[in-house]
């Protein structure tokens, strides 16, 4: 029995995907060169759907051409983007970890960047996006006027998923620092939609600001705002946890930020869900370019961009220090 690997992708829309071509899907044993049925996926049968669609792959994302409702520089580093998309859309892009593929419209298709959804209303057919200004591509996202090319969705922004979406109820800790505040909005508006109670921690990182108050400041939650690079910030961390009773941790930042957070939550000697976002580096988002490719503890070669593992094995195979 090989790796019980879970896919971001399977039973949508999108699935079977190229992977299923080229016998390398991470659900179906099947489709991955197997004679034989091995999989742990429950939904309509995957290799099923394969046949179904001729052997080929299922339809594929397409680019689109949003518009720029509003843009706003609060930062010399932070472009916030409120863009016009169909309303089927902006729907599927409501789930934590929800992600699109920016352009713009003058140039090739090698300056696609993909960018975390922070907000997203299928009513108005909008979305919103904190653009960190950083290298080439997020840079030439400033000379986007009216028009900008969006694809997507993609949902793998978040690993650890399934127990972000299962929490009902309960007492949660959400800690963010930076640019990866933006992608805390929609995972605290799924939270809050479950009844759970939050405490936010916020750490302005190098950023030196909390850019996400307009979008939080009507929600039911606590905010605290604290530096992790200090050892006051991480005590004080420490100690909210201790005392917060908390069924599950979201850590949104570097992986190394990840760590801070997982550490914390294993002197704590509890079960605690873990959930944190997801820092591979990502340039097709279909699993066939190979930017996003890990090497599990099983020694199977996955593709980040769809595959769900356990933050706690891949921070391990990172070898992430703090």
């Amino acid at each position: 029995m090989g790796e019980r690997l879970g896919c971001i992708d399977a039973g949508s829309e999108y699935c079977p995907c190229h992977l299923a071509e080229t016998n390398d899907c991470l659900i179906c044993s099947q489709l991955q060169g197997k004679s034989f049925c091995d999989c742990n996926w429950s939904g309509v049968c995957i290799y099923q759907n394969f046949h179904w669609c001729g052997d080929k792959k299922n339809d594929m994302r397409t680019v689109a051409e949003g518009r720029i409702m509003e843009r706003k520089k609060v930062h010399e580093e932070i472009l916030l983007l409120k863009l016009g998309v169909t309303k089927t859309l902006a729907r599927q892009l409501k789930q934590p970890g929800s992600y699109v593929f920016l352009r713009d419209p003058e140039k090739p298709y090698f300056f696609n960047v993909p960018m975390s959804i922070m907000d997203a209303n299928e009513n108005t057919g909008e979305i919103h996006i904190a653009v960190q200004i950083v290298g080439p591509k997020t840079k030439a996202l400033m000379a986007c006027k009216d028009k900008i090319l969006i694809k997507g969705p993609y949902w793998n922004g978040v690993l650890g998923i399934k127990k972000l979406k299962t929490t009902k109820g309960e007492n949660v800790l959400l800690a963010a620092r930076g640019i990866a505040l933006a992608p805390s909005v929609l995972a605290i508006k799924y939270l809050l939609k479950n009844h759970n109670k939050i405490t936010f921690i916020m750490d302005p990182g190098k950023l030196g600001m909390v850019f996400v108050h307009d979008y939080i400041k009507n929600l039911n939650l606590e905010t605290i705002e604290l530096n992790f690079k200090e050892e006051k910030g991480l005590k004080d961390f420490r100690n909210i946890l201790k005392k917060g009773n908390y069924s599950l941790v979201y850590s949104a930042g570097s992986d190394r930020f990840h760590k801070r957070v997982e550490n914390a939550i294993e002197d704590m000697d509890e079960d605690i869900k873990f959930a944190i976002t997801n820092n591979t580096h990502m340039c097709c988002g279909e699993g066939v370019c190979g930017s996003c490719s890990y090497k599990t503890k099983g020694g199977t070669t996955v593709k980040m961009c769809k595959c769900q593992l356990e933050p706690k094995e891949l921070l391990e195979g990172r070898n992430v220090n703090v």
